[in-house]
């Protein structure tokens, strides 16, 4: 293995360290996940609303931007850009 010799014990452990460690990983992962303050489903709702609303509201704000920017490319320019 690249000049690195490993004594025959030490494959194994090094092997059931991993998978040790991964366990020990996924344990700690639950519990943190355990002190979580999930939000009620009337709170998540509302935050979905308030996030479709705001995306609404910016695509038309980009849209109507987009528009404007368009009609004064061709206005001075007098043609359209790409077609």
């Amino acid at each position: 293995m690249l000049g690195v010799r490993i004594p025959p014990g030490l494959q194994n452990s090094s092997e059931w360290q991993v998978f040790e460690k991964v366990t020990r990983f996924l344990k700690e992962v639950r519990a943190e996940l355990g002190k979580v303050t999930w939000p009620t489903k009337h709170e998540l709702v509302g935050s979905t609303i308030v996030v479709i609303v705001v995306c609404t509201i910016v695509s038309i704000f980009i849209g109507i931007v987009d528009r404007i920017l368009t009609f004064a490319i061709k206005a001075i320019f007098g043609v359209g850009l790409g077609g």
